[in-house]
């Protein structure tokens, strides 16, 4: 007579059981591996599109508007009180801030090229400027957010210094440089973009001679900053 070498039935249902799980998992795995692949293949978002120059513009149209129609001042008033307003109503960490000083400030930028007013662009600079603590308080230091608000501020600043790459802007560009380094890869299109805006930029620098104004100003900012 021949053994049965089959299993019980309780037997049988626990081992089944057991495959279909041990399935389960594994095929749960090979999703979650297959997802993460394509995750990393696919190239990041570029945060410098997150603003664009139609919605920029509308942010700050009224400002602009009593600029175009007043004056400079006017159109700093008006934005002080716009400011404000957003403040109180979505706190000052807030990113509608930190995108509403970018705006003001790239809109100033803009208007003061097509009109060569420059005191519009020495204006710009300031609100580029603060809208990097903004963007730090609203995104945290490392954010690449904070990396397009360092290139845009180190942009307007070597133009308002005649093309020159002053102190301040060179320590903004090797920042935001840092930052996309580490949150894009060393090959992402804004961390190469970055790497050649510097690069050009110390290219084009030239000394200032010893009796300029230009070296006046950047030995009085260096002092300021040895003395913070």
């Amino acid at each position: 007579m021949k053994l049965d070498r089959s299993c019980r039935p309780s037997q049988c249902l626990r081992v089944q059981f057991k495959t279909q799980i041990f399935l389960a998992i594994m095929l749960a795995v090979l999703l979650a591996l297959t997802a993460y692949a394509a995750r990393r293949a696919r190239p990041p978002p570029e945060t410098k599109d997150r603003l664009t120059a139609e919605s920029m513009q509308q942010m700050v149209e009224g400002p602009m508007a009593a600029l175009r129609k007043e004056g400079l001042p006017s159109g700093r008033a008006e934005f002080e009180r716009q400011l404000a307003l957003n403040r109180a109503q979505y706190g000052p960490r807030s990113v509608k801030i930190a995108d509403l000083l970018t705006a003001f400030g790239v809109e100033l930028y803009v208007e003061g090229l097509d009109t060569d007013n420059e005191a519009e662009i020495d204006a710009s600079v300031d609100y580029l400027r603060d809208a990097i603590p903004a963007y730090r308080d609203a995104f945290g230091a490392d954010s690449p957010e904070v990396a397009v608000a360092l290139h845009s501020f180190a942009d307007a600043d070597i133009k308002v210094h005649d093309n020159r790459l002053t102190p301040e802007a060179e320590a903004a560009l090797q920042e935001a440089l840092r930052i996309r380094r580490v949150a894009l890869g060393p090959n992402d299109r804004e961390t190469r973009a970055t790497e050649a805006r510097l690069a050009r930029a110390r290219k084009e620098a030239s000394a200032w001679p010893a009796d300029s104004a230009g070296r006046a100003v950047e030995d009085a900012e260096e002092a300021r900053r040895n003395n913070d």
